[in-house]
């Protein structure tokens, strides 16, 4: 029998850079904000034809001891063992991702709620671009302000969902939705299968890569790089290979051998 797998709350702390862990609603901020911040969100492995592996050490391995990113499954997977190895109480949430998508998808992202001083937060470290840089109370119904943008839940009672939103240049947009199904490992075993694998799911045909340094956002979906900034915005094509494995190394600090990254240029040069 495989020996437990003990969480390394002080190397995962390390990996974030965050020295301790503060009780209550503002040590959960400062994880999700510190976790976000430092690592990426990438979807090289479904990119590359390789379904992520889930088990909580080898998401450990790949994020704490690589120094790689991942995508929501292994994001919040890690997230949530964190939060749970500090103290929080945790549960998990299947969204069904509605930008760009309507509201009648697939639950293909994994969400979590935490509990921190008699409140219920939405804290997910996991979605990308438009996810909020910090934990939003679940049970609040007015707009509420992350470093990134003003976010609110809301209620969806025709179809029984809970509804995060963002708020944008036309008003306010869905971002995903869930409900209080409970969640087992094989659903979220089964939407990471469809996610890296299916030919309908971009994970597997689209490189979708974003990290922060600093105040300095750095979004590349295959070869277009975004680069956001307190003083504005660059959108530019990556120029060459070099240019995208010193985005990758210099600026992200990505650890992912050359021969992957060379791959991985080749496939989304089409």
């Amino acid at each position: 029998m495989a020996a437990e797998f003990s969480f390394d709350l002080p190397a995962y702390l390390g990996r974030i850079g965050l020295a301790e862990v503060r009780p209550g609603s503002d040590g959960l901020s400062d994880l999700q904000q510190a976790h976000m911040r430092a690592v990426p969100f990438e979807n090289f492995d479904p990119l590359l034809g390789k379904v992520p592996l889930l088990g909580l050490p080898d998401i450990f391995a790949k994020i704490v001891g690589e120094r790689r990113g991942g995508y929501c499954f292994e994001q919040n997977g890690l997230f949530g063992a964190a939060l749970q190895a500090a103290g929080f109480p945790v549960s998990r949430r299947m969204a069904r991702v509605r930008m760009r998508m309507g509201v009648d998808g697939g639950r293909s992202h994994l969400a979590l709620i935490v509990e921190a001083e008699g409140r219920r937060f939405l804290a997910d470290a996991g979605f990308g671009g438009p996810g909020p840089l910090a934990p939003l109370e679940l049970d609040l119904r007015d707009a509420q302000e992350a470093p990134n943008g003003t976010y609110r839940v809301q209620e969806d009672a025709e179809r029984g969902e809970t509804v995060l939103q963002r708020l944008g240049a036309e008003g306010w947009q869905d971002i995903y939705a869930f409900d209080d199904a409970r969640v087992t490992d094989g659903d979220i075993a089964n939407a990471n299968f469809v996610c890296a694998a299916s030919p309908e799911a971009p994970f597997g045909f689209h490189l979708m890569f974003g990290c922060y340094r600093g105040n300095i956002r750095y979004g590349l979906f295959n070869r277009a790089l975004t680069v956001e900034a307190p003083d504005g915005e660059e959108r530019r094509e990556l120029a060459d290979y070099a240019e995208f494995a010193r985005v990758m190394r210099d600026d992200a600090g990505l650890g992912l051998s050359d021969d992957a990254l060379r791959a991985a240029w080749e496939k989304i040069g089409g």
